[in-house]
């Protein structure tokens, strides 16, 4: 009787906060947003694995070993180094933004997380010296990419860009170290984001 009631009480405490085998570990890939932050400390209830680099960009990210990001929900966020200079009135911007998302899709393809959530480019003004035709362009770059990975199995595209931005197309000074990497407040909105479709 006493095994039965401890077997009893054990699932009750437990098994309700209880993971399937691999739904407790996190992959995040990307650049140095990502590898600035802490994820021990915003995602505590997890096992982590992070693939960042400070200035990486889609190419460096196709030589990465991300083979143990294979089948776990995988969160991705990149781009701002590949595209952070380009403006809504660049020549042949349209034509531009379609072979950065069918290289974004490859990209994320190759990584094989399952689920993948790729997460916005956020917008900048690093130094506060960048054009605010930066941020239209991020924009419109994010809305590319939202339309193209809304029909892919097991991808979600959580935008946060307008999270971080303020009036006519300027970042929320507030929200970051830089005018590109978030400070404590400004990945503390990101973490929950991620947190609410987790």
């Amino acid at each position: 009787m006493k095994r039965l009631l401890l077997s009893f009480l054990f699932t009750v405490a437990f098994g309700s906060c209880a993971f399937e085998v691999g739904e407790d570990e996190l992959c995040f890939v990307g650049d140095s947003i990502t590898y600035l932050w802490d994820l021990e400390y915003y995602f505590p209830n997890y096992i982590t694995h992070k693939h960042a680099v400070s200035g990486a960009g889609l190419k460096q990210l196709d030589s990465w070993d991300v083979s143990d990001c294979k089948g776990r929900t995988t969160i991705l966020l990149i781009g701002t180094n590949d595209i952070g200079y380009w403006k809504s009135t660049a020549d042949g911007i349209e034509r531009l933004r379609e072979d950065y998302k069918d290289r974004f899709i490859k990209s994320a393809k190759r990584i094989g997380g399952k689920p993948m959530l790729i997460v916005s480019i956020l917008p900048r003004n690093e130094w506060g010296k960048q054009d605010p035709l930066v941020n239209e362009n991020i924009r419109a770059q994010n809305g590319v990419l939202r339309r193209s990975l809304k029909d892919i199995p097991d991808w979600e595209f959580v935008d946060v860009f307008d999270l971080f931005l303020d009036k006519g197309l300027q970042i929320r000074e507030d929200l970051f170290k830089d005018g590109l990497h978030p400070n404590d407040e400004g990945y503390e909105i990101l973490s929950r984001q991620i947190q609410g479709v987790l």
